[in-house]
Parts: C-alpha cells; sequence; structure tokens
C-alpha cells in the first residue's frame, strides 16, 4: 500500500469528532478574518458619523491588533492554567462582548473599548487553536487541520469585505459589527462541545480523561500509539528550558532571524492595508463607495484563492523558494504604489493604479510570507527555544502590527501615502534579504537537522 493510499484509508476513518474540532478551527480563523474584514467597510460610514480624524481611525483600527499584542502575552499561561478547550471558549465570550459593544456604540471611546475588547477575544483565538489543533488531531490530518486555519482567515476577511459592500448602500456600520455574532456565537456554542486536550490532561496526571479524549479523535491504534508518545514526550519536558539559552549562540542566530521575519511581516503592511483599503482607494481617487467597496471584496477573493495555491506549494516547491517570490514581487508592487502617488495626482486613473497595486502585493504576500512565516519561524528554531522563541516573534509581530497601524494615517498626512508605501517597501526589500542569506531551506529537512545548521555555527 502506498503512502497516498494509507493516507486515504486514515482519511475515511477518522472519528466524527476530528471533522467537527476541523470545523471549530475554520471558525476561528473566520472570526479572526472576519475582524480584519468588516473594518475596511465600516470605517468610512464611522468616518463621517463620528467625525474622526485621521489619527483616530488609526487608533480604531490598532485597537483590534492591539488586544491582540495583549492576547499573545497571557494567551498561553492562560490555556496553561486552565486549558485549551476553556481557553477557547473564553475567546469567543471575549469576542461577542466586543461585537455588542461596537454594535451599541454611540461614540469614538465606545468603539475603541469594543474593538480593542474583541481584539483580545481573536487575538486568543489565534493562539489557542492552531495549539489545539496540534495537540488533539491525528497525525495524518494535524497539518492540514492547522494550514486551513489561516485558509479560513481569508475567508473570513473576504466575508467581512462582502457584508461592508452590502451595507454600502445604508451606511450602517452598527449593523455590520453585528454580524459577526452569528459566526461568533456559532464558534462558541460548537467549541462546547469539543474534547479536552489529551497533552494537557497528561501533564495534569489525568492520564484515564486523556485516553479518553484521544478516543473521540482518532482510531483506536492511533489513540493508544498517541497515548504513549505524549506520555514520553512530557517526561522529557520535565526539565525546563532556561531563558539565557534564547541568548547563546547559535540559538541566538535562530531567535534573531524568526523575531525579524516577525516584525518585517507586519512592517510590509499586511494587516494595515487589508483594513484601511477602502479608505486608501477613496482617498486616492475612487471616490465611489462602492467602487472602494468592491475593490476591498476583489482583495479578498484573491487573497483567499491565493493562499489556495500557496497551500498546494509550499511543500512541493519549499518554504525559502516562496518566500523570496513572495517578498520580492511585494516590494515590487509596494514601490509601484508609492512612485504612482509621486507621479499622479488624487485621480479615477490613481485610484485604479492603486487598487492594482494593492492587488498584486496581496498576490504576492498570500503565496509567500502569508503561506510560510510560522512554518518557516516554527521550523527554524530549535526545540529547546522553540516554545518560547515563538512567544517573542508572534509578540513582535503583533506589537509592530498594532503600532504600525495605529501611527498609519498619521504618517500619510506627514508624508502622503507615497511615505506610507514607502516605508512598506523598504520592509519587503529587507525581508527579501532575509529569505536570500540567512534563512535556510527547511522542506524535506528534519528537525534535528535544521537545529545542527545554527548550533554548529561559527559566526555569531
Amino acid at each position: 500500500m502506498t503512502t497516498t493510499s494509507q493516507e486515504q484509508f486514515s482519511l475515511t476513518r477518522l472519528p466524527l469528532m476530528a471533522w467537527f474540532t476541523i470545523v471549530i478551527a475554520a471558525l476561528g480563523g473566520m472570526l479572526y478574518g472576519y475582524d480584519i474584514g468588516i473594518i475596511a467597510g465600516a470605517l468610512e460610514a464611522m468616518k463621517t458619523e463620528l467625525s474622526l480624524s485621521g489619527s483616530e481611525m488609526s487608533l480604531i483600527v490598532a485597537a483590534v491588533l492591539g488586544g491582540g499584542s495583549i492576547a499573545t502575552l497571557v494567551g498561553g499561561p492562560i490555556a496553561d492554567a486552565i486549558g485549551r478547550k476553556p481557553t477557547i471558549l473564553i475567546s469567543g465570550v471575549i469576542f461577542a462582548i466586543g461585537v455588542i459593544v461596537n454594535a451599541l456604540a454611540i461614540g469614538y471611546g465606545s468603539v475603541l473599548s469594543g474593538r480593542l475588547i474583541q481584539g483580545i477575544g481573536v487575538g486568543l483565538v489565534t493562539i489557542v487553536i492552531p495549539l489545539y489543533l496540534v495537540e488533539v488531531m491525528p497525525p495524518v490530518i494535524r497539518g492540514r487541520s492547522v494550514t486551513l486555519f489561516q485558509l479560513f482567515l481569508t475567508i473570513g476577511i473576504l466575508l467581512g469585505y462582502l457584508v461592508g459592500y452590502f451595507f454600502q448602500g445604508t451606511g450602517d456600520w452598527r449593523a455590520m459589527f453585528a454580524t459577526a455574532l452569528v459566526p461568533g456565537i456559532s464558534y462558541l456554542v460548537l467549541g462546547a462541545v469539543l474534547p479536552r486536550s489529551p497533552r494537557w490532561l497528561l501533564k495534569r496526571g489525568r492520564s484515564d480523561d486523556a485516553r479518553a479524549a484521544l478516543a473521540r479523535t482518532h482510531s483506536a491504534g492511533e489513540a493508544e500509539t498517541t497515548f504513549n508518545e505524549l506520555t514520553e514526550q512530557i517526561e522529557q519536558e520535565s526539565l525546563t528550558t532556561r531563558w539565557s539559552l534564547l541568548l547563546a549562540p547559535g540559538y541566538r542566530k535562530a531567535l534573531s532571524i524568526a523575531v525579524a521575519i516577525g516584525i518585517l511581516q507586519q512592517l510590509t503592511g499586511i494587516n494595515t492595508l487589508l483594513q484601511f483599503n477602502t479608505v486608501i482607494f477613496d482617498q486616492s481617487g475612487l471616490s465611489s463607495g462602492a467602487s472602494a467597496a468592491l475593490g476591498s471584496v476583489t482583495i479578498g477573493a484573491v487573497n483567499f484563492v491565493v493562499t489556495i495555491v500557496g497551500l498546494m506549494l509550499i511543500d512541493r516547491v519549499g518554504r525559502r523558494p516562496l518566500l523570496m517570490l513572495g517578498t520580492g514581487g511585494s516590494t515590487v508592487a509596494l514601490t509601484f504604489v508609492a512612485l504612482a502617488h509621486i507621479f499622479a495626482a488624487p485621480s479615477v486613473f490613481l485610484g485604479y493604479a492603486t487598487l492594482i497595486g494593492i492587488l498584486v502585493f496581496v498576490i504576492f504576500y498570500a503565496i509567500g510570507p502569508g503561506i510560510v512565516v510560522w512554518l518557516a519561524i516554527s521550523e527554524v528554531l530549535p526545540l529547546a527555544i522553540r516554545a518560547r522563541g515563538m512567544a517573542i516573534a508572534l509578540f513582535a509581530n503583533s506589537l509592530v502590527s498594532a503600532g504600525f497601524a495605529a501611527v498609519f494615517m498619521n504618517i500619510v498626512s506627514v508624508a502622503g501615502y507615497t511615505g506610507a508605501f514607502g516605508i512598506t517597501a523598504v520592509a519587503g526589500f529587507l525581508y527579501l534579504l532575509i529569505a536570500i542569506f540567512p534563512l535556510p531551506e527547511t522542506k524535506g529537512r528534519k528537525l534535528e537537522d535544521i537545529e545542527r545548521h545554527f548550533l554548529g555555527s561559527k559566526d555569531d
């Protein structure tokens, strides 16, 4: 029997709960994406009704990302203290509260508070769902279940854009926010029937409960094998990693690459541009709100389709080639938009040029950095510092994302879109240099071989 047929054989016998768990994970990714997409359509209407300044719009966008930064600090400890499943439910409750605050908002302060609360909710989702999937899903589908989280994030962005386009005629931004209760409550209710993490149960000495949890998502033979593997892994993890190891030679180099990738990922402007694109199109010359919103929908659809292509290529082409292609193409696209705003005044021509430039940027981002980033970082970091290194890189990523969004409109007011897109283009070029030089190719290599690549380095 070939590997493919063995895989198909295993997939056909996956327990129903395993597929159900994938659905919950997909909803989690959708929540985060929906939160990004819906603000793009709501922002213009909010700007008019609430008389928002550029700084206030930036802070409303940044609030979700800032809430996500807070979640990266507390999400892991919370999930370790009370378990993965309770943390999933808490994230759903917090998200729903944020949606309700936004839907009932009467001014700038209440919108800002609601967005911050939503950010904490979706930030917890992005921490706990991938962690939960890795610990609960059978090996045959574990990788795909994690990548589906990213895919459904792009679906959530597209749905958010579509809702914004639907409400474009009414400008009812409160109703736009309220629609997020549908996936939010679905995520919360369905999450209540998920099994507990067997790994977490084992670490608490609850062996029988761990076996029962594994039996819900694994076949009988896989459940016992996985139980034995988890027991052995937990025993090996009993020796706590020293924080000082992060600064040891070799480890330091790997951590530096991981953190640099996490920071540059956001300085390319991806989260900021996805949330501000309707405003950008409007100010560039697509003065019709419907045209600007339709541009957002186009970007969301392309992002979704190209992400699927990236998922199909990542294990065939490799991480490094895709990252070089993606960062190189992104840099060219961002430079094009910056130059367009030097040589053309706001007009229909500039509006469509900006739309084309951002569209090309999203294509290259989705096939490169968007699909590669966290896999590359996790594979680069040696086992002894992987958990803490990932936490540091994720926190840096979230903090820079929030900070850049918070000052984006201020940059535009001072340096115009030429300056704003110039910054993102420089970040894209630095990202490309990292992909070309210090980042090793990890496709098909054992994690131990990658670890030796860094620990044997003499230049750190």
